[in-house]
């Protein structure tokens, strides 16, 4: 019953899908596939990208034998929504899964590691289980035989040992692996051994760089807050807060996390943690924001080091190297004061969408840099192409393969396109456009002069902007949405935390 169950999902899924091509020069079906998503990673602050610190020795020689898509740009700025669009191949606008705590994807759409097993795939997911931005319920564990709590910023050692462990165990089977993390998401907190890498400075004012210093500061924060008469927006729930204060709680994160975790109340856990991480940071001042990048390189450097290379060895030692496709992307970047901003999930800068895309195919192993537009739509399509498997007719990416093998062809996207909180962008290899929905403002960019996207030049070039707005309005009209029904916000996240979602995509 089970394999016959597999071969009507099969037949659907072809039914539904583009015509197969001929993968290119495949010697064989039986490839694996490692998908390393390292949340939160600019493009810019790769080796390989051309950036001048040593963050990312073994990403960089992984791309020495890859294809390195040097124009790759996210669907969205947060998490939820641009790991859904890589997954499933669809813009946030038609996936429809914006907010944490509120929508859950469609079941009439197909995510990657659905595809995969039904083509006989081992699939494992080694990632958050109860953070709600990629909660397995929402859609981000459909498909995976094996859901494994190792992703988030827990101890590299212990999330280095599972995967090599998973690895000498399923080896000898087809398999995807999914390998998340949040090393490099805020609070930046690498090892004394990477800080030292890149920073001679034991700390800087204002900038936390370690957990019991995080909680020394978010106490200090709640007891700040509940001594104010007035309402303070992060800190909705004062009884909440008061009985925390009052509990074992307090001695360390993980007793904390357990205590918001017990009561439904994760978001006001979170919201307090933001706020004693980032509000005494002084990003206009150069030598703090230098001091704040030199933590968020060294946690690059401490999972490149301490997951990447170690993993790829695993594959070589295992003699499966050369029978592994090995992808490296991100959801986002992180804005370090550029546009007068931090963090990220406020805009669609290059700071945050310019994110990585390496593909490493064993049975082509080469080194080229592909400077075409792409985006993370089109990794699922890619994929799926390389492995000689339908790529579902819903899927809105396009397949990079004829970029790869050589083969003369178009641009495979005159335009990518962006949309966050209200935000909306089409960038061309000349122009950035964008228009904030919310008060209509208009922004334009010209990427030849103006790579930092510094001068709004709206006003003097209308005619162009309003062509790009054009192409934008008609884009956006194009998509069909799949999402099934109007999700309501979780019950007890209270109006001051929804609005906060809608505005940055977080609590």
């Amino acid at each position: 019953m089970k394999y016959l169950f597999k071969y009507i999902l099969v037949l659907v899924l072809f039914l539904n899908h583009s015509p197969l091509r001929a993968a290119p020069e495949r010697p064989s079906k039986d490839y694996n596939v490692i998908l390393f998503f390292v949340d939160t990673l600019r493009a810019d602050h790769l080796g390989c990208y051309g950036y001048p610190k040593a963050t990312s020795p073994n990403i960089d020689k992984l791309a020495g034998e890859s294809f390195v898509f040097k124009e790759n740009f996210s669907t969205a700025s947060y998490t939820i929504s641009s790991f859904m669009s890589i997954i499933t191949s669809l813009y946030p606008r038609s996936h429809g899964v914006w907010m944490i705590s509120k929508e859950k994807l469609s079941p009439r759409v197909s995510t990657l590691a659905e595809i995969l097993n039904i083509y006989g795939f081992k699939t494992a997911w080694f990632g958050p289980l109860k953070d709600p931005h990629l909660h397995p319920e929402v859609g981000f564990g459909r498909g995976f035989d094996e859901l494994k709590g190792a992703g988030g910023k827990q101890n590299l050692i212990k999330i280095r040992a599972a995967l090599l462990n998973w690895l000498q165990e399923n080896h000898g089977k087809k398999f995807f692996l999914n390998a998340h993390t949040y090393k490099i998401h805020a609070p930046y907190f690498p090892s004394r051994k990477y800080k030292e890498k890149f920073t001679a400075l034991r700390g800087m004012e204002g900038v936390i760089d370690n957990n019991d210093s995080l909680l020394e500061r978010t106490l200090e924060a709640v007891r700040e807050g509940l001594s104010q008469k007035g309402a303070v927006d992060w800190l909705t729930d004062k009884e909440l807060f008061q009985e925390f204060l009052i509990s074992d709680s307090i001695r360390s994160a993980d007793k904390m996390y357990e205590f918001f975790v017990s009561k439904g109340k994760l978001d006001k856990m979170s919201a307090a943690l933001s706020y004693a991480y980032w509000s005494r940071i002084k990003f206009a001042d150069p030598a703090v924001n230098a001091y704040v990048q030199s933590l968020y390189d060294a946690c690059i450097r401490e999972y490149d080091e301490e997951v990447i290379g170690p993993v790829i060895e695993k594959l070589k030692e295992l003699k499966i190297y050369d029978k592994t496709i090995i992808i490296i992307c991100s959801d986002h970047g992180e804005e370090f004061y550029e546009h007068s901003g931090y963090s990220h999930g406020s805009s669609l800068y290059d700071e945050q969408t310019h994110v990585p895309l390496i593909i490493y195919v064993p049975w082509l192993k080469q080194s080229k840099r592909i400077n075409e537009l792409t985006q993370t739509v089109d990794i699922m399509p890619t994929l799926l192409d390389l492995l000689g498997i339908p790529v579902p007719r819903q899927a809105q990416g396009k397949s990079l393969v004829d970029l790869m093998d050589g083969k003369a062809a178009p641009r495979a996207h005159e335009y990518v396109f962006g949309e966050s909180n209200g935000i909306s962008s089409i960038r061309s290899k000349e122009w950035l456009f964008l228009l904030n929905n919310n008060d209509q403002n208009r922004k334009f960019y010209n990427l030849a002069s103006d790579p930092r996207e510094q001068k709004n030049v709206y006003p003097e070039n209308k005619e162009a902007a309003l062509k790009l707005e054009s192409e934008l309005k008609k884009w956006e009209a194009s998509l069909p949405s799949y999402q099934d029904k109007e999700y309501p916000f979780d019950p007890g996240i209270d109006e001051a935390t929804q609005e906060r979602i809608r505005k940055t995509g977080y609590w």
